[in-house]
């Protein structure tokens, strides 16, 4: 599935939940909120967070990507200790290296991560050192120590962390400099974080079935490549390294028996797809799968998966249908290459076989994320709008945190026609983003649509709106 600019121009639609807001989904929090930050407490101010990080960053909607990212990431929080809420990955576009968490188990990936790592238990030890930083409390912890020396407001959280993102330099540093604690403490707060981050990631990595040694090896090759250059890799700003940080990460993987773990596909085909679609200019990428497959060994199926997307993004479907059809009659049920299989039948005008083929998937798979986005976008291509809804809505209903789908809403609520639904719709994409102003005033828009005598849908989203209302009261109340 090849994503495109689509609805709501001026915003960044990017990937998150669909909205269903409790009349009290924000609880009062206190006088000093961030005093002590309970489970509940931290995944709400989390999910505002994550909300505001949509806004700023070009967050990632690839449904095959998000896929792998999630599975590889549950599979390492099932062997973690003090896990208190669901996890939640992402991804961000940015050739950068570097990753971070969140308060409320939300963990960001910078898509150049994966690009860089030269195995699954590379890339696999960032996530469990992020991981570790949310069972840890690394950054509740934080928060709650700031506001022992004053009172903390939502705004300087949510802004300190973003600070940390956006303009690394700066990191957590920003919210303990806010108010005005001094610079070494917060360089020391950090440093013993990473510390312990290290410690209990090294053995979550081995746990979870990976190369123990995997994360001094990434370490030592992050400091490599900053060695001799004057800039410093975003990661480095937020995660610092010192000489001293590898050794003891060394020492500390020794514990564990050296062994090979071979890298799955999905990792191969993840970095390939990548490459190719975020890393690279599709030009560059043909170039590079070109010469990867022509090296000794080079010749893989990650190589052709990666050659065949970089022809169908340069307009040559056709030879890029070749290569997928190729690797299709090896594993037919690989959702990379049916992802990039349905984009080159609708490419080339073969939207019936591509409809065929999803539905008979579906029916094996129902609401797998990758089938059922590929199965609602061809029937959407198609103007086959009811049933693109029908897909849509029952997968929000099994995966209500699939912003994707609620972005193809839009689309599909515009196509039909129905413009009550369409506004309702854009005011989820809203909400998504933290723009609580606009997300009122489209609800306002969808009552407008609704006749009157339809008083069921009239109190609906009359209820709906005095909820999202509600809600940004209360977080006014926190500023």
């Amino acid at each position: 599935m090849k994503l495109t600019l689509s609805v709501l121009a001026g915003l960044m639609l990017t990937s998150g939940a669909a909205w269903c807001a409790p009349a009290n989904s924000l609880p009062d929090l206190g006088s000093n909120a961030f005093a002590s930050l309970s489970s509940d407490k931290e995944k709400i101010i989390g999910d505002l967070m994550l909300k505001q990080t949509r806004s700023q960053l070009p967050m990632v909607n690839d449904p095959v990507l998000e896929d792998y990212l999630n599975n590889l990431g549950q599979g390492i929080v099932s062997k973690a200790e003090g896990v208190r809420f669901p996890f939640k990955f992402y991804w961000v576009n940015n050739p950068e290296i570097n990753a971070f968490a969140m308060l409320g188990g939300n963990v960001v990936s910078n898509t150049g991560t994966l690009a860089v790592a030269d195995s699954e238990s590379e890339f696999a030890s960032v996530l469990s050192h992020e991981i570790v930083h949310v069972t840890q409390r690394h950054i509740a912890r934080s928060v709650e120590a700031q506001s022992a020396n004053g009172p903390l407001t939502l705004a300087t959280v949510l802004g300190s962390v973003l600070l940390g993102i956006i303009n690394p330099e700066a990191g957590m540093a920003g919210i303990m400099a806010s108010q005005g604690i001094a610079q070494q403490t917060a360089i020391s707060f950090t440093r013993s974080n990473e510390q312990e981050a290290d410690r209990i990631g090294i053995q979550l990595l081995a746990s979870a079935g990976y190369d123990p040694y995997a994360m001094p090896d990434f370490f030592g090759k992050l400091a490599e490549r900053t060695r001799f250059v004057n800039t410093q890799l975003a990661f480095l700003y937020t995660h610092p390294l010192s000489q001293a940080r590898i050794s003891d990460s060394r020492v500390r993987a020794q514990q564990y028996p050296k062994r090979f773990v071979p890298d799955s596909s999905d990792f191969s085909l993840a970095k390939a797809r990548v490459m190719a679609r975020f890393q690279l200019e599709p030009k560059d990428a043909f170039n590079h799968f070109q010469k990867a497959l022509s090296l000794p060994g080079g010749n893989t199926k990650a190589n052709q998966y990666g050659l065949a997307l970089s022809l169908l993004d340069t307009g040559h479907a056709s030879d890029a249908d070749k290569i997928l059809t190729r690797l299709r009659e090896q594993d037919p049920k690989n959702l990379f290459y049916l992802d990039a299989y349905t984009d080159v039948l609708l490419a080339t005008g073969r939207g019936e076989k591509a409809l065929q083929l999803l539905e008979q998937e579906f029916l094996l798979r129902p609401n797998n994320l990758v089938i059922t986005l590929n199965y609602a976008n061809v029937a959407k291509q198609l103007k086959s709008d009811r049933l693109a809804l029908h897909l849509l809505k029952n997968l929000l209903y099994a995966k209500p945190d699939t912003y994707l789908a609620y972005e193809m809403l839009v689309d599909v609520y515009k196509s039909l026609n129905d413009m009550a639904r369409y506004h309702e719709a854009r005011a989820d994409l809203y909400y998504q983003l933290a723009i609580y102003p606009k997300a009122i005033d489209e609800l306002n828009e969808a009552l407008n649509f609704v006749a009157e005598q339809d008083k069921l849908e009239n109190r609906r989203l009359e209820a709906k709106k005095k909820q999202l209302q509600a809600e940004l009261s209360r977080i006014k109340m926190l500023n």
